[in-house]
């Protein structure tokens, strides 16, 4: 049994809001006069809403704007559409959304003992935090967690950090439930002197990792699919230092209903 936590809501921009151009004016390049396709968002909040009235859904949104690599300037036309829409938008307006959609990052609750790993970088923090609501924040008779959530969050800089109040808080009511480790690639070194980056973190923690996958722990990656490649490079290194096979671990975790992603 899962709950909805980790689905995704697509949000339409409708006509005439946030032109990529002056020309376009919201509408699809591809079907003139008709608005912009949907757009998929992760949910940062569980089915009660972070007002516990099951009237409201978070989403977790950074304004996407373009910069001109020759003039070091802005260019309003090239910035996102649906971003730019949702941060422009004001309290009353209305916005068309529908969903919840999606099954791969949904968060098992048939053992409220399990342990789940959450991987994110940026905005991808947006489904663990709905996790971590559930499982520390509200009082539901149905489901009370006595597993183990460990976040391991990349981003910049300590400025860039998403929720960091709301997880601080956890670690410090939840001391043997809940760990956070952080990645901030302008201000950390890894081992060997570079950036810090989140397989950086799961290298430093592979062997308990590793423990905790073989007894059946989750583990969840969300953000950039550009954070991909590197973690399962570090994954697969660590793999065959252990003299396990990466691609028949991997295949077991799939298999097993283990290994969730969600990237874009």
């Amino acid at each position: 049994m899962a709950s909805a936590l980790g689905a995704q809501v697509a949000v339409a921009v409708p006509i005439g809001r946030h032109p990529r151009s002056s020309s376009l004016k919201g509408e699809n390049p591809k079907k003139p006069g008709a608005p912009n396709t949907v757009r998929l968002y992760s949910i940062a909040s569980t089915r009660y809403g972070d007002s516990f009235d099951g009237r409201t859904a978070s989403l977790c949104v950074r304004r996407a704007v373009y910069y001109d690599p020759v003039t070091g300037k802005e260019d309003p036309s090239k910035k996102g559409i649906c971003s730019n829409f949702l941060c422009d938008s004001k309290p009353g307006d209305k916005i068309q959304i529908t969903g919840p959609a999606g099954k791969i990052m949904l968060l098992p609750e048939d053992d409220p003992n399990a342990s789940h790993i959450m991987i994110g970088t940026g905005t991808g923090v947006a489904p663990f935090r709905g996790y971590l609501r559930r499982m520390f924040m509200e009082d539901v008779p149905a489901f009370k967690f006595g597993g183990l959530a460990w976040l391991f969050l990349g981003v910049a800089n300590t400025d860039s950090l998403l929720y960091d109040e709301e997880f601080t808080n956890y670690l410090q009511q939840y001391p043997e439930n809940f760990r956070y480790d952080k990645a901030l690639s302008r201000e950390q070194q890894n081992k060997s002197g570079g950036k810090m980056y989140v397989q950086d973190k799961i290298e430093e923690y592979s062997d308990e990792i590793f423990k905790l996958l073989d007894s059946g722990a989750h583990i969840y990656f969300c953000g950039l699919k550009g954070m991909m490649p590197g973690i399962q490079d570090t994954l697969k290194r660590v793999a065959e230092q252990r003299g396990e096979s990466w691609d028949q671990k991997l295949s077991q975790l799939k298999k097993n209903k283990q290994w969730h992603v969600e990237v874009y």
